[in-house]
């Protein structure tokens, strides 16, 4: 097999994973200023629940593949065994530290799971249980806050991505990973826990791709090609299960990613700022939203910018305050359980910028 990426392109995956986060804080923000009630799809004539769905099938091609060359990068320097434990522990101190904060606040403040006409609800021990661990789709249960939703099937997804790594690695790992993608799209009409499978794959062949494809399409196409792809999303037509538009747009930037240059410019530059703090953004803007337009007496012309304040402090203070810390010791924790001192991995500030934020 050919070597993978030369380079981890990671300007153009700032985009996608920043128009991934605005895709979803559009959606809430449309319901919110529209007046939406739960269960209402339509704002300013907007499919919002196309918008928001989009923006989470984005985030889990953008996250398998990222977490792809990250075990590309250590990989080769550690056992397959070192690996997966490597992998595990970095992961479960990457995602459960700000969900759990975020869960806790939501619990302690009685914040509603959204801002739309919906009341605050303590569920149970089972309920609170669930969310902790991200497994409440196991059981179907509801989430405090709504974002929340989509991490479970994130944190099942790192149950077999080293799996798919090895295959990837190994001799005709390309027509494995495609048996694999065909299976799944079977697979995932049998089970609601395998309804997400193909988006995380695409990311998977996209992995692949880039080890055999040569980028040829000029940088500057890539923003408004992820944007088509979600233009198109939005515009077709709405289905309550829209597993079709899933695949296809997964699929479409599965192929993409690897045909595009690396972006450069301004919204390269503003698209890794978006990145950095795209996991609070996404965890937070639901109780911001809540707080500025529901909780608080805050006249109309004000809201906008006590929500754009709130909007660029509280995800950097999540990152600052959290995740950087909490990643920082994950790193150091699976170095020492995982790896031998010797062989201990630092992730460079491109790693910890991109892949590792995944």
């Amino acid at each position: 097999m050919r070597a993978m990426t030369k380079a981890p392109q990671n300007s153009n995956l700032d985009i996608l994973r920043s128009v991934a986060v605005l895709a979803v804080f559009l959606c809430h923000l449309l319901q919110v200023i529209a007046g939406c009630k739960f269960g209402e799809r339509l704002a300013f004539g907007i499919e919002t629940y196309s918008l928001g769905q989009i923006g989470v099938v984005i985030f889990f091609v953008h996250t398998s593949l990222v977490l792809m060359q990250s075990m590309e990068r250590t990989g080769t320097r550690i056992s397959q065994s070192a690996l997966l434990r490597y992998f595990y522990i970095r992961r479960a101190f990457r995602i459960y530290p700000l969900s759990i904060g975020a869960i806790l606040i939501a619990i302690a403040f009685s914040i509603p799971a959204n801002p739309l006409g919906v009341a605050y609800q303590w569920r149970g021990m089972r309920w609170f249980l669930a969310n902790i661990l991200l497994i409440q789709n196991i059981g179907n249960i509801g989430s405090v806050s709504s974002p929340l939703w989509s991490l479970p099937f994130e944190v099942q997804m790192y149950l077999v991505l080293p799996l798919l790594f090895l295959q990837a690695k190994a001799p005709k790992g390309g027509i494995r990973l495609m048996e694999i993608y065909l299976a799944s799209l079977f697979l995932s009409q049998l089970h609601p826990l395998l309804r997400y499978a193909p988006c995380f794959l695409a990311g998977v062949i996209a992995y692949r791709l880039l080890g055999i494809l040569r980028p040829r399409l000029p940088s500057w196409l890539w923003c408004p090609a992820v944007l088509g792809i979600a233009a198109v999303y939005v515009a077709s037509p709405y289905a309550e299960v829209s597993w079709v538009k899933d695949v296809l747009a997964c699929l479409a930037l599965g192929v993409l990613i690897p045909l595009f240059n690396r972006s450069r410019g301004a919204i390269a530059t503003a698209a890794a700022h978006v990145a950095k703090y795209s996991y609070g953004i996404y965890l937070c803007h639901m109780p911001i939203l809540w707080l500025v337009y529901r909780k608080l007496a805050i006249p109309g012309w004000q809201r906008p910018v006590w929500l754009a304040i709130a909007m660029c402090t509280v995800p950097m203070a999540c990152y600052y305050l959290i995740e950087l810390p909490l990643i920082q010791l994950g790193t150091r924790l699976a170095n020492r359980v995982a790896v031998a001192p010797v062989a201990a991995i630092i992730p460079d500030r491109a790693a910890i910028a991109v892949q590792d934020l995944a």
